[in-house]
């Protein structure tokens, strides 16, 4: 099986990359959805959160108010705070769900879509202090010019007016690397820069490459 990173900064279009290598075949593992689901009440991070940031980013209805959550984070600066609460619970999952893959589909070719792949600092456990490029094969980053990563962020936005938007854009931004940081590091780079079916041209042109190192790993195990 080959482990695969696929990440970007905020707006560069990666969540549709990997919508788009899903459909070639992929296995799909997406960071922000695990982590909505243990931040919802019941899960494995919902307490934690509330402790160390207080009552006041739940909701009425005691559902985490995720919007106040991200002001505090970023406002505040304890981003950190929370992503040590957050990444090492993802990242167990995400080794969860690798696992279970390899063990039905040694060809397999696992995804793993997250904006954190290089920034995050945190682990599963206090005894996995491993840097990133041992949980992955392969790191795919997908690049956009700034400014069109600022103007696709702010069109997604919903609830947010447009200097609301852009002001959310440069915080999380500001947040994460570079994409000459990340380029440098990666494996594979998708420019998405362009239309839409020419990302779609660059995916599977990826595809192909990677089911074939996935076919070629399999093979040198047996």
């Amino acid at each position: 099986m080959l482990r695969v990173a696929l990440t970007g900064g905020v707006g560069s279009g990666k969540s549709t990359a990997a919508a788009m290598l899903r459909e070639c075949g992929a296995y799909l593992s997406q960071s922000d959805e695990i982590g909505r689901a243990l931040m919802q009440p019941g899960g494995a991070a919902f307490g934690a959160i509330v402790q160390q940031f207080g009552t006041g980013v739940v909701k009425a209805d005691g559902s985490l108010d995720r919007a106040a959550l991200a002001r505090i984070s970023f406002d505040d600066g304890r981003v950190e705070e929370l992503n040590s609460i957050v990444h090492p619970l993802v990242i167990a999952e995400q080794a969860r769900w690798a696992a279970e893959i390899a063990a039905k589909d040694p060809l397999a070719v696992a995804v793993v879509e997250s904006a954190l792949v290089f920034e995050t600092k945190h682990v599963a456990s206090a005894e996995d202090a491993t840097p990133w490029r041992t949980r992955f094969d392969r790191i795919v980053v997908v690049t956009a010019p700034e400014e069109q990563r600022r103007w696709r962020y702010i069109q997604r936005v919903s609830g947010l007016d447009k200097a609301a938007a852009a002001a959310d854009f440069d915080r999380r931004n500001a947040a994460q690397w570079t994409d000459e940081r990340k380029a440098a590091m990666a494996d594979y780079v998708i420019a998405n820069d362009d239309s839409l079916e020419e990302l779609r041209d660059e995916v599977q042109t990826l595809w192909e490459i990677l089911k074939r190192e996935s076919a070629e790993r399999a093979g040198e195990a047996m």
